[in-house]
């Protein structure tokens, strides 16, 4: 069965602004209420990576009272570690108790306001740089996978210490297991594109067992200087075409 894997980048607004007001569902926040949508339409599963904190808000303030509907999604919603805050690079050069010390702090409050079934055992970190000692602080918080980017192959990249050799690997879709961290690449970062261009790739990779894409929480928003009118239309173009073309959805965590 081919599969795909959508996760979300840079999450904490939504959080700050269910604190914020009294709604009686989580789903009323037009950003989940566009998930739950999709959800209901394609079987999406979601993996939202959260940062700590953004102005004048962080995770240890984000209310409780969701809880339970946390827990009653859970089978398609997930919440894990990104990013203390919207830094560049944040951990290129970060050590050991750095990492393992935000990465705690994040997993402490998910597993606080919605429950040890919401946290997810794969991530994104933030630019996707990260020292080996930075790595050892993930494992040791639990962390089983990392998707990362690794460019093109007319314009690659690592992320993760990963060697030339095993980015090309990664770039060709394959998965690669490093002690107890596999290793995949995202294979479109749906905000960077318009919806065109979006099919035109993901038509390259249909023959793919499984595709990862993801977009940043950012570009939903209409105050954001870049905000993207079309993010939900994006959204379901793309699963759309993964759906008829015979990708179910799962999270990261399912395929390694």
């Amino acid at each position: 069965m081919k599969s795909f894997c959508f996760t979300v980048d840079d999450n904490i607004r939504f959080l700050k602004e269910l604190s914020e007001n009294r709604y009686d569902s989580m789903f009323e926040h037009p950003y989940l209420a566009l998930y739950k949508r999709l959800h209901k339409k394609y079987g999406l599963c979601v993996q939202l990576n959260l940062f700590y904190e953004c102005d004048g808000f962080d995770l240890s303030r984000m209310s409780e009272r969701y809880r339970r509907e946390w827990e009653e999604n859970a089978d398609w919603l997930k919440l894990s570690f990104h990013s203390k805050l919207e830094n560049e690079r944040p951990y290129e050069y970060s050590g050991y108790d750095e990492v393992y010390r935000d990465c705690s702090e994040v997993e402490r409050e998910i597993l606080r306001f919605a429950g040890e079934s919401s946290l997810a055992r794969t991530t994104t970190l933030h630019y996707c740089l990260a020292t080996h000692e930075g790595l050892h602080a993930l494992r040791d918080c639990g962390v089983r996978g990392l998707l990362g980017l690794y460019g093109t192959a007319k314009s690659p990249r690592t992320s993760y210490q990963t060697s030339t050799l095993c980015a090309g690997l990664l770039r060709r879709g394959e998965v690669l297991h490093d002690g107890d961290i596999a290793y995949a690449a995202i294979d479109i970062v749906l905000n960077c594109f318009g919806r065109e261009q979006i099919l035109e790739q993901l038509l390259a990779l249909k023959e793919r067992n499984t595709v990862k894409v993801m977009i940043h929480e950012q570009y939903f928003y209409k105050d954001y200087f870049n905000y993207q009118p079309d993010f939900e239309q994006k959204l379901d173009a793309t699963f759309a075409f993964l759906v008829e073309n015979g990708f179910s959805s799962c999270f990261y965590e399912n395929v390694i």
